[in-house]
Protein backbone atom coordinates (compact mmCIF):
# COMPACT_ATOMS: atom_id res chain seq x y z
CA UNK A 1 0.00 0.00 0.00
CA UNK A 2 1.36 3.31 -1.23
CA UNK A 3 1.06 7.13 0.40
CA UNK A 4 1.76 10.05 -1.30
CA UNK A 5 0.88 14.22 -0.13
CA UNK A 6 0.93 17.12 -1.77
CA UNK A 7 4.92 17.05 -1.60
CA UNK A 8 4.79 14.30 -4.41
CA UNK A 9 3.57 16.40 -7.11
CA UNK A 10 7.10 17.91 -7.48
CA UNK A 11 7.72 14.04 -8.81
CA UNK A 12 5.18 14.38 -11.69
CA UNK A 13 6.74 13.43 -14.85
CA UNK A 14 4.01 14.39 -17.73
CA UNK A 15 5.94 12.63 -20.13
CA UNK A 16 5.60 9.15 -18.89
CA UNK A 17 1.44 9.73 -19.28
CA UNK A 18 -0.15 7.00 -21.26
CA UNK A 19 -2.46 9.30 -24.54
CA UNK A 20 -5.37 8.34 -22.87
CA UNK A 21 -4.25 10.33 -19.03
CA UNK A 22 -2.51 13.24 -21.22
CA UNK A 23 -5.59 13.99 -22.82
CA UNK A 24 -7.33 13.84 -19.61
CA UNK A 25 -4.48 15.91 -17.56
CA UNK A 26 -5.36 18.94 -20.57
CA UNK A 27 -8.99 18.64 -19.85
CA UNK A 28 -8.43 19.33 -16.21
CA UNK A 29 -9.48 23.07 -15.40
CA UNK A 30 -9.18 24.03 -12.22
CA UNK A 31 -6.20 23.90 -10.05
CA UNK A 32 -7.37 22.24 -7.46
CA UNK A 33 -8.27 19.20 -10.12
CA UNK A 34 -4.69 19.69 -11.31
CA UNK A 35 -2.83 19.34 -7.65
CA UNK A 36 -4.71 15.99 -7.12
CA UNK A 37 -3.90 15.23 -10.69
CA UNK A 38 -0.02 15.32 -9.92
CA UNK A 39 -0.10 13.84 -6.68
CA UNK A 40 -2.04 11.19 -7.91
CA UNK A 41 -0.11 10.09 -11.22
CA UNK A 42 3.65 11.16 -9.62
CA UNK A 43 2.50 8.24 -6.79
CA UNK A 44 1.44 5.96 -9.33
CA UNK A 45 4.41 6.69 -11.88
CA UNK A 46 6.28 6.05 -8.59
CA UNK A 47 4.80 2.71 -7.66
CA UNK A 48 5.60 1.25 -12.03
CA UNK A 49 8.49 2.32 -11.58
CA UNK A 50 8.92 0.22 -8.30
CA UNK A 51 7.74 -2.96 -10.06
CA UNK A 52 9.94 -5.66 -9.97
CA UNK A 53 8.09 -8.77 -11.87
CA UNK A 54 6.38 -7.07 -14.34
CA UNK A 55 2.39 -7.07 -14.03
CA UNK A 56 0.22 -6.68 -11.62
CA UNK A 57 -3.23 -5.52 -9.91
CA UNK A 58 -3.21 -1.53 -8.86
CA UNK A 59 -5.84 0.42 -7.76
CA UNK A 60 -5.50 4.62 -7.27
CA UNK A 61 -7.39 6.98 -4.84
CA UNK A 62 -6.96 10.02 -4.73
CA UNK A 63 -8.83 12.91 -2.10
CA UNK A 64 -7.27 16.89 -1.10
CA UNK A 65 -4.27 16.54 -2.15
CA UNK A 66 -3.42 13.11 -0.97
CA UNK A 67 -3.61 9.67 -2.73
CA UNK A 68 -3.38 6.03 -2.22
CA UNK A 69 -2.53 3.21 -4.60
CA UNK A 70 -2.96 -0.18 -3.85
CA UNK A 71 -0.77 -2.91 -5.59
CA UNK A 72 -1.14 -6.66 -5.63
CA UNK A 73 -0.11 -9.85 -7.85
CA UNK A 74 -0.89 -10.08 -10.96
CA UNK A 75 -4.60 -12.26 -11.23
CA UNK A 76 -5.65 -10.66 -7.92
CA UNK A 77 -8.63 -8.18 -7.21
CA UNK A 78 -7.87 -5.39 -5.30
CA UNK A 79 -9.60 -1.97 -4.86
CA UNK A 80 -8.63 1.22 -2.73
CA UNK A 81 -10.49 4.05 -1.66
CA UNK A 82 -9.68 7.39 0.30
CA UNK A 83 -11.90 10.08 1.61
CA UNK A 84 -11.36 13.33 3.40
CA UNK A 85 -13.60 13.57 6.59
CA UNK A 86 -15.98 16.76 5.96
CA UNK A 87 -19.40 17.45 7.11
CA UNK A 88 -21.72 15.70 5.12
CA UNK A 89 -26.10 14.75 5.34
CA UNK A 90 -24.88 11.27 6.47
CA UNK A 91 -28.70 10.41 6.62
CA UNK A 92 -29.33 11.19 3.08
CA UNK A 93 -26.11 9.98 1.54
CA UNK A 94 -27.00 6.51 3.42
CA UNK A 95 -30.26 6.37 1.35
CA UNK A 96 -28.39 5.93 -1.33
CA UNK A 97 -25.69 3.86 -1.01
CA UNK A 98 -26.57 1.60 2.03
CA UNK A 99 -28.92 -1.27 3.14
CA UNK A 100 -31.63 -1.15 6.40
CA UNK A 101 -29.01 -2.66 8.83
CA UNK A 102 -26.06 -0.18 7.73
CA UNK A 103 -28.58 2.61 8.15
CA UNK A 104 -29.72 1.71 11.36
CA UNK A 105 -26.33 0.99 12.36
CA UNK A 106 -25.58 4.74 11.47
CA UNK A 107 -28.69 6.19 13.16
CA UNK A 108 -27.45 4.90 17.02
CA UNK A 109 -24.20 6.70 16.38
CA UNK A 110 -23.49 9.78 18.17
CA UNK A 111 -23.11 12.56 15.38
CA UNK A 112 -19.24 12.52 15.17
CA UNK A 113 -19.27 8.52 15.25
CA UNK A 114 -21.85 8.93 12.61
CA UNK A 115 -19.78 10.52 10.45
CA UNK A 116 -16.65 7.79 11.40
CA UNK A 117 -18.78 5.48 10.50
CA UNK A 118 -20.32 6.71 7.36
CA UNK A 119 -17.09 6.99 6.09
CA UNK A 120 -16.06 3.64 6.79
CA UNK A 121 -18.92 2.75 4.76
CA UNK A 122 -18.46 4.56 1.56
CA UNK A 123 -15.13 3.73 1.19
CA UNK A 124 -15.13 0.13 1.72
CA UNK A 125 -18.34 0.31 -0.68
CA UNK A 126 -15.99 2.02 -2.88
CA UNK A 127 -13.40 -0.45 -3.13
CA UNK A 128 -15.67 -3.41 -3.76
CA UNK A 129 -16.97 -0.94 -6.88
CA UNK A 130 -13.19 -0.73 -7.98
CA UNK A 131 -11.87 -4.37 -7.27
CA UNK A 132 -14.74 -6.32 -8.70
CA UNK A 133 -15.82 -3.78 -11.21
CA UNK A 134 -19.40 -3.35 -9.67
CA UNK A 135 -21.69 -0.68 -10.79
CA UNK A 136 -21.89 3.24 -9.10
CA UNK A 137 -23.68 4.17 -7.44
CA UNK A 138 -26.30 1.17 -8.34
CA UNK A 139 -24.57 -1.59 -6.32
CA UNK A 140 -23.35 0.13 -3.41
CA UNK A 141 -25.76 -0.95 -1.23
CA UNK A 142 -25.25 -5.00 -2.15
CA UNK A 143 -21.71 -4.62 -0.27
CA UNK A 144 -20.62 -2.94 2.69
CA UNK A 145 -21.18 -4.95 6.54
CA UNK A 146 -23.49 -6.48 8.74
CA UNK A 147 -23.77 -5.40 12.08
CA UNK A 148 -24.25 -8.43 14.40
CA UNK A 149 -24.19 -9.80 18.24
CA UNK A 150 -22.13 -7.64 20.55
CA UNK A 151 -21.52 -4.81 18.24
CA UNK A 152 -19.59 -7.08 15.82
CA UNK A 153 -19.62 -6.47 12.14
CA UNK A 154 -19.68 -8.96 9.30
CA UNK A 155 -18.59 -8.48 5.71
CA UNK A 156 -20.69 -8.66 2.97
CA UNK A 157 -18.31 -9.00 -0.40
CA UNK A 158 -19.03 -9.47 -3.66
CA UNK A 159 -19.17 -13.25 -4.55
CA UNK A 160 -16.02 -15.20 -3.80
CA UNK A 161 -14.08 -15.02 -0.40
CA UNK A 162 -12.59 -11.51 0.52
CA UNK A 163 -10.05 -9.35 3.05
CA UNK A 164 -10.70 -6.34 4.01
CA UNK A 165 -9.42 -3.15 6.23
CA UNK A 166 -9.88 -0.15 6.93
CA UNK A 167 -8.24 2.69 8.94
CA UNK A 168 -8.44 6.40 10.02
CA UNK A 169 -5.30 8.29 9.04
CA UNK A 170 -4.63 11.10 11.55
CA UNK A 171 -7.80 13.73 12.19
CA UNK A 172 -8.86 13.76 8.59
CA UNK A 173 -9.09 10.51 6.54
CA UNK A 174 -10.66 7.08 6.20
CA UNK A 175 -9.25 4.56 3.99
CA UNK A 176 -10.68 1.00 3.03
CA UNK A 177 -8.96 -1.40 0.93
CA UNK A 178 -10.41 -5.08 -0.14
CA UNK A 179 -8.82 -7.68 -2.13
CA UNK A 180 -9.10 -11.34 -3.44
CA UNK A 181 -6.73 -13.95 -4.25
CA UNK A 182 -6.59 -17.78 -4.69
CA UNK A 183 -8.88 -19.31 -2.76
CA UNK A 184 -5.90 -20.31 -0.28
CA UNK A 185 -3.57 -16.87 -0.41
CA UNK A 186 -4.05 -14.27 2.13
CA UNK A 187 -2.78 -10.78 1.41
CA UNK A 188 -0.15 -8.79 3.76
CA UNK A 189 0.18 -5.30 3.65
CA UNK A 190 3.63 -3.56 3.25
CA UNK A 191 3.02 0.53 3.96
CA UNK A 192 5.16 2.75 1.75
CA UNK A 193 5.05 6.36 0.78
CA UNK A 194 6.74 8.37 -1.95
CA UNK A 195 9.13 10.95 -0.58
CA UNK A 196 9.79 13.04 0.81
CA UNK A 197 5.99 12.21 2.32
CA UNK A 198 5.12 10.02 4.87
CA UNK A 199 1.92 8.10 6.72
CA UNK A 200 -0.25 10.17 9.01
CA UNK A 201 -0.52 7.81 12.20
CA UNK A 202 -2.86 4.97 11.35
CA UNK A 203 -6.01 3.48 13.74
CA UNK A 204 -7.34 0.41 12.76
CA UNK A 205 -11.39 0.57 12.44
CA UNK A 206 -11.33 -2.96 11.33
CA UNK A 207 -10.35 -5.88 9.47
CA UNK A 208 -12.52 -8.86 7.82
CA UNK A 209 -12.73 -11.89 5.75
CA UNK A 210 -15.58 -13.21 4.22
CA UNK A 211 -17.27 -14.73 1.39
CA UNK A 212 -19.94 -13.60 -1.16
CA UNK A 213 -22.21 -16.12 -2.81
Amino acid sequence: MWWADKGAAERYRPELLSPEDARRAAALRSARARDDWRVSRALLQRVRADQMNGACALSLSHSGGHALCARAPAGWEVGVDLERLRPRDTAALAAWVCDGAERVWLARAAAQRRLERFYLLWTLKEAFVKAAGLDFPADMASVGLTPGAAGRLLLRPPPGRWQASAWALGEDWVMAGVWRGPDAARGRIDWRAVAPGAWPTRRLLGQWTGRGG
